[in-house]
């Protein structure tokens, strides 16, 4: 039995203070167009009940009746986009694959969704606290893929250790050296208990998503985190879908695993990606039924769909992304602070909601308005949200900015939504300081294995996820390091970087809020480097054949081991 500690009585509270919201079977993570370390995406039971292991009797499995008489068609097959081609399969080489891999093909210990705060064990049986120190895993019963090199044999132990202490060495996974900047070492007195040591006392605790990273938690084979460059070639996880085949880095397949821990799931019994990497074009293949379920970038393509389909499809809307714009380096032309305040107050984030959201959005501090610590509305308004073009064009000219030389901004494509924000930016730094801005897009693969820490760049845009269950998940970005790397924007302020330290160390729920809440103030005061700005509203639309959908937020439904199809 779980003792009554600090982060069981959070997580519970999250629950109150955490927004809802609702979204279809996926939104940008499964149309794979995000950025980020894992996206939004619907919340479902994964692990919740598990009963071991799970034997599926194969395919052509008759069909199953619910307590409310529904049948349930399994063995059929889920269609999705896929937004971008990937140069690796291999998710340690930099590939944001943590929803479609991590929570697939990989499988993790425990996951605590946004929505409900309540921290669901996956392959962990049980978490006991023995201390703020330590705590220790005991595993269930769960069997990886019946490939090589694991064959089928169960998970134990040594590969929960050999799992994190691999991840903890990559460099071009967000967040992978979470487990070495709080965990002290893990031990593994037999096959089914995992003791961890934490170096610290760390409120983030093991309530966390999985320590900021789907893939950063993922537990492989023992021989594959020895030796990730296997994962170049073919991938081998204990999750509920096993990997089959992919084309030059798209069109993935993915079948079934037939002992997944979770008895009597997937009730799919494949799972396929489409490379789509224009909108209009994955608007037209929705409407075809070539793929199930489709990310909308705006309600004008939700209000056309319903008026083309009706009741043949559902549309759910929830809080996306925010929208952040980074300037970096310290010593690159934003390093002073009178000019990133000037920017600060030219960007109209009212209009970015009316433009890009069509007044869909929100605007956000650095901790989005889900959670309890996030600055008030009124507090939101009166500081992130503030205008001033005729202050800021009095410090541009103070700082003695130069206004005719060039400056770029890099984002990511595809992905509607991601050019759109930069062009109203463009538009806004140009129009209210007379700035000129080049706009670079990048495709999201490269971007994420050489730009993301980049510096041949001035500023970029990024969109962090609504999916993590803790502040710091982004106010880290206003750290001296985040996961264990220098801060890529360059110049942070002593005071924010020792609040960010800080609130870590806070167990009291009213004394963190308060630390996490004067973090968000002084990040306003000194003009950091990531500038947060307005939170999106994501439509998602999906074919009402498509059953079991949970809806939520949080970086979840991709393993709802409940989802299938039911064509007629």
């Amino acid at each position: 039995m779980e003792r009554d500690n600090y982060w069981t009585r959070r997580v519970a509270r999250r629950r109150v203070l955490g927004g809802a919201g609702t979204v279809a079977l996926g939104a940008s993570a499964w149309a794979l167009a995000g950025c980020g370390d894992d996206d939004d995406d619907e919340n479902g039971n994964g692990g919740g009940e598990t009963s071991g292991p799970g034997v599926n009797p194969g395919t052509q499995t008759p069909p199953t009746p619910t307590a409310a008489g529904e049948v349930i068609k399994k063995d059929g097959t889920l269609n999705l986009r896929q937004g971008a081609i990937y140069a690796s399969i291999n998710p340690y080489s930099g590939l944001d694959s943590g929803l479609l891999w991590g929570f697939t093909i990989f499988d993790h210990l425990w996951y605590t969704p946004l929505d409900t705060g309540i921290r669901e064990n996956f392959l962990a049986a049980s978490i006991e606290q023995q201390d703020p120190l330590h705590f220790t895993v005991k595993l269930q019963d769960s069997v990886f893929h019946d490939k090589a090199p694991a064959n089928g044999r169960a998970v134990k132990a040594s590969d929960v250790k050999a799992s994190l202490e691999s991840a903890a060495k990559q460099t071009k996974i967000s967040n992978s050296s979470w487990w070495t900047q709080i965990f002290d070492h893990i031990e593994t007195p037999d096959d089914k208990t995992v003791n961890f040591i934490l170096k610290k006392v760390d409120a983030w605790g093991f309530s966390s998503t999985n320590g900021g990273s789907p893939i950063a938690s993922s537990i492989l084979p023992e021989e594959i985190a020895k030796d990730p460059t296997f994962m170049d070639k073919d991938l081998v996880g204990s999750g509920r879908f096993q990997f089959v085949s992919h084309e030059n880095g798209a069109n993935f397949k993915l079948k079934r695993h037939e002992k997944w821990r979770v008895s009597g799931e997937p009730y799919l019994a494949n799972q396929n990606y489409k490379l789509i990497q224009e909108q209009a074009a994955a608007l037209a293949a929705f409407s075809a039924k070539e793929i199930d379920t489709l990310a909308l970038t705006n309600k004008l393509e939700r209000e056309d769909l319903e008026k083309k389909h009706g009741k043949d499809i559902v549309v759910d809307s929830v809080d996306s992304r925010a929208v952040w714009l980074v300037q970096t380096r310290g010593d690159g032309a934003f390093a002073d602070e009178r000019v990133r305040r000037a920017i600060y107050l030219a960007l109209d984030r009212k209009e970015m909601i009316t433009l890009m959201a069509l007044g869909e959005g929100k605007m956000s501090g650095p901790v989005p308005p889900a959670f309890g610590e996030s600055l008030s509305a009124a507090d939101i308004e009166a500081t992130y949200g503030k205008s001033d073009v005729a202050q800021a064009k009095q410090l541009l000219t103070q700082s003695g900015f130069d206004t005719s030389k060039e400056y770029s901004i890099k984002y990511i494509v595809p992905g509607d939504p991601y050019q759109q924000f930069a062009q109203i930016v463009k538009s806004q730094l140009e129009t209210n300081l007379g700035l000129k801005i080049k706009l670079i897009g990048e495709d999201f693969g490269k971007w994420l294995s050489q730009s993301l820490y980049g510096s041949d760049y001035d500023s970029f845009i990024t969109y962090p996820t609504l999916a993590y269950d803790d502040p710091s998940s982004y106010i880290g970005a206003y750290g001296k390091t985040i996961g264990g790397r220098p801060n890529r924007a360059g110049d942070v302020d002593d005071e924010l970087d020792g609040l960010v330290t800080k609130q870590k160390e806070i167990l009291d729920d009213k004394e963190r809020r308060a630390a996490v809440q004067a973090l968000q103030k002084r990040a306003f005061e000194k003009a950091a480097p990531f500038i947060p700005t307005i939170i999106r509203v994501t439509n998602d639309a999906t074919w009402a054949y498509v059953k079991g959908r949970v809806v939520g937020r949080g970086s979840y439904g991709l393993f709802n081991g409940k989802v299938y199809v039911d064509k007629g």
